[in-house]
């Protein structure tokens, strides 16, 4: 997005019934309710706070894979709409594959939800996100392994869905950045500002025109008409709970108000808990339209990236010993250079959109297996060359 990452009747539930303690299995359930709701599509019930999720069947043991939308959007972007044009989204590619999809929708002020939540948190997203895996993952008898791509502002639950995902008996073992923004509190700025709607949402409707832009721009690089704008904004778009804008204003929903915070901002973001933060691959466009994704991803998750393996692979045994084969330890220097030189991330042609029309989908799949051998890959090589190490 240009300069910025977007973060990408009504009830208002009590602050409450939202909070996430650490640790905590949330439970899942569904609703009776099929109001607006796609074919395939179910409204499921975590902790109590609604969830629009979205199924489609791969091979049980491969990795099950999980949308997870940027802000104001809904996971429909990625599996698509009555009457739309299945190889235009990512499911299908992905299930062709063999992966199984599912694509899990947080509460926004969509039509489709019942109910607002305008206290629902970074934590709480995580939570969610996890929860709602592992109910698919126990429902259809599935391996338990997970991927989480995460686009725009879904790169906030990161940390959050990692830690999750191991309360939950997941293996987390990649998350898969599409232009997402690290979850670092006002690493951006807000391109206008981002008001309190009536029922305790955010809303940001200048974003709305600069959707539309890239919406139009993929439309193009496909040849034909993705997904019809008034069904875009009416069936995907919706205000968000105040703490999914972290990245632009670090504030939380409080007493009816919104309250900058950005202590809290940083505790709800798990931005500093390096050690605890799932391993991370970057896919991003190549349009100027999308400038800052295009030329920022790779640096900003650079960080994470290398210090998961050092933290988690690395240091726990040079920590014991340094004695280590001359040879190995170059091999070590040098895998950890790799981890950075780019071999982690790609590029799909497209803006902030790139993974949506069936140009980008395909691509963003194909360069999905390819970042997953490589990670596989620059992991075995660090554990052959530690295995040198003469523990003292």
């Amino acid at each position: 997005m240009t300069r910025v990452r977007v973060f990408l009747c009504v009830l208002l539930v009590p602050l409450f019934s939202i909070v996430a303690e650490a640790g905590e299995v949330w439970q899942v359930e569904k609703t009776g309710s099929d109001t607006d709701l796609y074919p395939g599509e179910e409204m499921l019930l975590t902790n109590g706070i609604e969830t629009l999720a979205y199924f489609k069947a791969g091979d049980p043991e491969k990795p099950l894979v999980v949308f997870v939308p940027g802000g104001f959007h809904l996971a429909r972007v990625a599996y698509g709409y009555p009457g739309g044009n299945e190889r235009d989204f990512l499911a299908h590619w992905l299930t062709r594959e063999g992966y199984s999809f599912l694509g899990a929708s947080y509460p926004t002020g969509n039509k489709v939800y019942s109910n607002v939540y305008p206290a629902f948190s970074i934590r709480d997203w995580g939570k969610q996100v996890a929860a709602t895996a592992k109910h698919y993952v126990d429902k259809y008898a599935l391996s338990g392994e997970v991927i989480v791509l995460g686009w725009s502002a879904g790169g906030q639950i990161a940390q959050s869905v990692y830690e999750a995902s191991q309360t939950e008996g997941l293996d987390m073992h990649l998350y898969v950045s599409l232009a997402s923004t690290p979850p670092v509190p006002l690493l951006l700025a807000a391109p206008g500002a981002i008001s309190k709607s009536k029922n305790g949402l955010s809303a940001a409707p200048q974003f709305y025109d600069l959707f539309r832009k890239y919406v139009v721009a993929q439309d193009r690089l496909n040849g034909h008409e993705i997904m019809p704008w008034v069904t875009f904004e009416s069936d995907v778009l919706g205000d968000i709970p105040v703490a999914l804008n972290a990245i632009m204003i670090a504030s939380r929903y409080e007493d009816g108000d919104f309250v900058r915070d950005l202590d809290r901002a940083l505790a709800d973001t798990g931005a500093l808990k390096v050690t605890d933060f799932p391993f991370v691959v970057t896919i991003s466009g190549n349009r100027i339209l999308d400038n800052d994704h295009a030329l920022t991803d790779r640096g900003n998750w650079g960080l994470y990236q290398i210090q998961h393996l050092y933290r988690n692979l690395v240091l726990p045994v040079l920590s014991k010993s340094e004695k280590i084969d001359p040879l190995a330890w170059q091999k070590l220097m040098d895998s950890m250079n790799y981890a950075t030189s780019g071999a982690l991330n790609a590029r799909v042609p497209g803006n902030h959109f790139f993974w949506y029309g069936e140009v980008g989908a395909r691509e963003t799949v194909q360069q999905l297996d390819l970042l997953i051998m490589r990670a596989a890959n620059l992991k075995a090589d660090i554990h052959q060359a530690l295995r040198t190490v003469v523990l003292q």
